[in-house]
């Protein structure tokens, strides 16, 4: 059911695309996060987040992602991902975007795993200087341990290229969740 839902807040962010203006996004970016997250069973902490994009091609962009979080008693929590992404713009103001993705998650003395991810979502202009974004992304691991993630996010634009947001991803089957307060800097036309 849950799964259902992530699907439906995507297509809800994507009827409401039609209210948005202004013109295109820039996937030239980097971004810092102070991290919180709560693992049911395991832990809740804090720590520090690094995410990026470039754009490679008009529609494609390559992107990387890292964080580490110290869930006390001992244990770290690390995830990384190194992609890349396509970016469909349905209108000046909102674009589909997905993309293919080398996955890591690393929890101390518990071990690691790695495998893929994929995922498809929206990023669109609600206002001047209000971005919101929404997808849903598939992580598999092997050996059965795969994940579907829930993220949305928002981020307002102080200046053209400076932004500060808010992000919230739900992992459906880890009963994983985590919220990042970001500070974007914006190396391309938005």
């Amino acid at each position: 059911m849950r799964k259902f839902a992530a699907l439906g807040a995507v297509a809800v962010l994507g009827l409401a695309g039609q209210t948005f203006a202004a013109e295109g996004f820039s996937y030239n970016l980097v971004e810092a996060s102070y991290v919180n997250t709560d693992i049911d069973g395991i832990g809740d902490g804090n720590g520090l987040g690094l995410a990026g994009s470039v754009a490679i091609l008009p529609n494609f962009h390559g992107f990387a992602s890292y964080s580490k979080v110290d869930l006390g008693g001992g244990f770290d929590l690390s995830l990384s991902s190194l992609g890349v992404g396509v970016n469909w713009p349905l209108n000046p103001s909102l674009d589909l975007v997905s993309g293919l993705s080398y996955e890591r998650m690393k929890i101390d003395y518990l071990g690691s795993e790695s495998g893929f991810g994929l995922h498809a979502g929206l990023r669109g202009r609600v206002a001047e200087r209000m971005e919101l974004t929404g997808n849903v992304k598939y992580v598999d691991f092997g050996h059965g341990a795969d994940d579907l993630v829930l993220n949305l996010g928002g981020r307002y634009y102080f200046t053209d290229a400076l932004a500060a947001g808010l992000d919230f991803s739900k992992y459906d089957d880890s009963d994983m969740n985590t919220w990042k307060l970001t500070v974007r800097y914006d190396f391309g036309r938005r």
